[in-house]
């Protein structure tokens, strides 16, 4: 039965923001609170605002002639082939332009055909196929073969992959053969069942691994660097120059295939000629370039707001674009015990580091409040997640009280006996102040617990890097991660399976939990595998071992030239191009 659904570690100083923070910490509810100057706070509403415009000399049909010009903070490493630029935010700015993916999405983040007319899992969850359609184009003009496909799937996953791959992958480790299985059919037989593979190859923000032409080798690092010089995809634009470091332009392609005359529902060309990707590290100049007319569409802050409208614009908010990843690292590697550490093992310490973090205060008074700042969900989940619940809610409580009771429960009263507690973060160009907050949070436990806390900070690549090596085990990370429309990757990855959660990057080794995310994530069909999701994460969420901080409604800047756009929720990268009208 088939089921088918179409470094340089150091510690960072206190910044004048963040010490006015503190000071109102420490002044209690009853002090008078000051406005940061870097996010004003007023009267903020509760729902995201999205951009409606509607004027009416916006053209329904034809193209403009003109070129969008965007600026972003990071482009990450500009690699074209998904796999030297593993988990890169800034590369999903370019990737989702040039490249074309198996599967598609709606308004409603539902997957929906791609380049796979439609795709299947058999009845015991360990074999998938996709079919491949036909008269795709490369922006070559050749067409796109299920040899290309399958050439792509062996390449990122197949059983050699993980021989190469930055990052190892558990779909490459427990692959056991990529084939083609008929004329346009493309099939991935596992070693054990894997019901969420559908989202890898998925355009979304959870997604990745565009289809690349197949290449004589899979792993050939001059071909790759080759294919930099000149890379071919399948996306609504094809790159037309690159300068490094500075700038990537692109051009419509006229024979992208979502469209509907080759039978899709909507139009996802772009409705300009060109685009300019420029990489503008420093807000202030591209706020600076929106004002002045030289940009159209640049990351800002909610401090950017009067300057930007002063030149004509304004801010456009991509709901729930990136999440706070709070995380205990390698405390469960190897079987390791609670004798070696304690402190990740004692769920009372995991709850009382939870409890003592007052988000309200990090979203009032950082960001500026809930225009930006989110707080309800857990994590990777947030409200637009499948999986999400309000029960989740509960667990973001401010409450000092029951963290300090939580931790002398666990033999710290008042931080004794405790030790040093080490967090390491790192800058993130898509949440701003994510240092900031992360001090914040190590100030809280300090105030509230008592706990002498070490703060230090780096890059997420490095950070990342020293959790992969081994060198962080037993403390935590505070970094950005992106939202999860589909939790059951997660979820499988940090609560089930003994062998993987038993990996550098487990989160316990609890039996109860591992039977019951396992039996959550094994049901096949979609709808039904949410339902049981949707139950057992405040189970999950419960247990503190990713304490909850809360997610970012990412503001872009928004130039005169621009009359309308829609940006996807849940995207931290300029998405949605085809929804954007120009002047």
């Amino acid at each position: 039965m088939w089921h088918h659904w179409s470094s340089n570690i150091k510690l960072i100083l206190l910044t004048p923001v963040l010490i006015a923070m503190l000071f109102i910490v420490a002044c209690g509810d009853s002090a008078t609170a000051t406005t940061a100057p870097t996010a004003p706070a007023a009267g903020l509403p509760t729902a995201v605002p999205q951009d409606s415009a509607t004027p009416q000399d916006v053209v329904a049909t034809g193209v403009n002639p003109g070129k969008l010009t965007m600026m972003v903070g990071d482009l990450a490493a500009e690699r074209f082939d998904d796999i030297y630029a593993p988990g890169a935010t800034g590369g999903l700015a370019y990737l989702r332009l040039m490249g074309g993916y198996l599967i598609s999405d709606n308004e409603k983040r539902e997957m929906v055909p791609g380049i796979a007319t439609k795709w299947g899992i058999s009845s015991d969850g360990m074999t998938w196929s996709f079919s491949i359609r036909k008269g795709v184009k490369f922006h070559d003009g050749s067409e796109l073969t299920p040899e290309d496909v399958l050439w792509s799937l062996r390449h990122y996953y197949g059983p050699q992959a993980n021989e190469y791959l930055v990052f190892p992958s558990k779909y490459s480790e427990h692959s056991d053969r990529i084939e083609l299985s008929g004329p346009d059919e493309v099939t991935w037989v596992f070693k054990k069942t894997f019901v969420e593979l559908g989202r890898i190859f998925h355009e979304g923000p959870d997604g990745g691994n565009h289809i690349m032409p197949r290449r004589d080798e899979l792993d050939d690092e001059q071909a790759a660097i080759d294919y930099d010089k000149t890379p071919i995809g399948a996306g609504p634009m094809r790159l037309a120059s690159h300068t490094p470091g500075e700038v990537m332009r692109f051009e419509r392609f006229d024979d992208f295939y979502y469209q509907p005359e080759n039978g899709f529902p909507e139009d996802k060309r772009v409705n300009f000629q060109s685009l300019d990707l420029f990489l503008v590290p420093e807000e202030a100049t591209r706020v600076a370039a929106l004002r002045g007319g030289d940009a159209d569409i640049a990351p800002a802050s909610l401090a950017a707001r009067e300057t930007v409208e002063a030149g004509g614009g304004r801010l456009v908010f991509g709901q729930e674009g990136v999440v706070t990843d709070i995380r205990w690292v390698g405390c469960w590697e190897g079987g390791r015990t609670a004798t070696e550490f304690p402190k990740c093992h004692d769920k009372r310490v995991r709850q009382a580091l939870s409890y003592a973090i007052d988000r309200e205060l990090i979203r009032d008074q950082l960001y500026g409040g809930s225009e930006v700042f989110g707080i309800k969900g857990w994590g990777f989940f947030t409200p637009s997640s499948s999986g999400y619940t309000p029960a989740l809610d509960q667990f973001s409580i401010f409450d000092p009280d029951k963290a300090r009771q939580l931790l002398s429960d666990a033999g710290y009263p008042g931080g004794q006996g405790f030790g040093m507690l080490i967090m390491h973060t790192a800058p993130s160009s898509t949440i701003p102040f994510n240092v900031e907050a992360a001090q914040l949070g190590a100030e809280f436990w300090r105030r509230e617990l008592g706990l002498d806390v070490e703060l230090r900070v780096s890059t997420r690549t490095a950070v990342k890097k020293a959790g992969r090596d081994g060198e962080l085990t037993g403390q935590l990370t505070w970094l950005d991660n992106e939202p999860q429309i589909d939790p059951t990757s997660l979820v499988q990855a940090f609560y089930t399976d003994r062998r993987i959660t038993l990996s550098k990057s487990s989160l316990h080794d609890e039996q109860e939990l591992l039977d019951l995310a396992a039996t959550a994530v094994a049901i096949l069909d979609p709808e039904e595998r949410a339902e049981a999701i949707r139950i057992l994460l405040p189970r999950l969420m419960e247990e503190a071992y990713q304490p909850n901080i809360g997610y970012i409604n990412i503001p872009w800047g928004v130039g005169p030239r621009v009359l309308t756009w829609q940006p996807n929720p849940m995207a931290p990268y300029p998405s949605a191009l085809h929804t954007i009208t120009l002047k």
